[in-house]
């Protein structure tokens, strides 16, 4: 994992995880992840729903098997 602070430190990011378009990648539905909408910058955890404007989307993280 590639990870740093955002200039302003209010964040943490890996550098090497990219937010998905759901234009290009369709989200599937009724499972968790993480959903923002570029333009406000403000990411949720939940499940997709059209109607609510999301315009990028991202699987939830998990654990390595050697941290188990």
């Amino acid at each position: 994992m590639n990870h740093k602070l955002t200039s302003d430190r209010f964040a943490v990011v890996d550098v090497n995880n990219k937010w998905l378009d759901a234009k290009k990648f369709s989200p599937p539905r009724g499972a968790k992840m993480m959903m923002i909408d570029r333009r406000l910058g403000v990411a949720v955890l939940g499940v997709w729903r059209d109607a609510d404007g999301w315009t990028h989307w991202c699987p939830l993280p998990t654990f390595d098997r050697d941290d188990e």
